[in-house]
């Protein structure tokens, strides 16, 4: 008996996959693919917030008067906080709110370069020098108080519009004493 004949034909192996790829690489890529994801968004978030501080910032290099740089920082305001906290906020009590959204380390400059400005938007008798120092106030204020941190822009908007409340209450039962007691001085009796 011959041995060769007892030996069977060759059999070739089956086709094999084009990418045998293994559950855990699937898995690695899947981990991948959702970082990147993640990562996209959170960059488009990034750049969406702080859209408005840059078209402020911008518009605020060519602001020459005190109105319009007041009103500058009002519509940046508008973007980042509540309608109804800030859009009815004028002079000292836009100027506090503005400081209370600013970091601690700010204020004092923010304070010291905005001066009486605020109280003084529509007076024409403002010298350059005063328009410069308003204009790096309001570059101070946008560059470190925009976009809030989520937690100060609640508590500070909220905050604010209790102590202005608390103080324009205070004033005006004040001034209605005074044209109280000067209505009655005027008329002779006193009461």
């Amino acid at each position: 008996m011959d041995p060769l004949a007892q030996l069977s034909d060759i059999h070739l192996p089956g086709n094999v996959h084009n990418y045998p790829i293994a559950p855990g690489w699937w898995l690695l890529a899947i981990i991948v693919l959702a970082l990147i994801i993640y990562a996209v968004v959170k960059i488009r978030q990034y750049f969406i917030k702080r859209k408005a501080q840059k078209t402020a910032l911008k518009k605020l290099s060519t602001a020459t008067e005190i109105s319009t740089i007041v009103t500058l920082l009002k519509w940046a305001t508008l973007q980042y906080f509540p309608r109804d906290k800030v859009a009815h906020l004028t002079g000292d009590a836009f100027k506090a709110f503005l400081l209370t959204t600013l970091p601690t380390k700010q204020q004092d400059k923010f304070t010291e370069l905005s001066g009486e400005h605020f109280n003084s938007v529509y007076k024409s008798d403002s010298a350059s020098q005063k328009i410069d120092d308003f204009s790096a106030a309001a570059k101070l204020w946008l560059s470190h108080a925009l976009p809030p941190k989520k937690d100060l822009s609640m508590l500070s908007s909220s905050k604010t519009k209790d102590e202005y409340v608390s103080v324009n209450s205070v004033s005006s039962t004040e001034v209605e004493n005074e044209s109280v007691e000067v209505i009655t001085e005027s008329n002779g009796a006193k009461s």
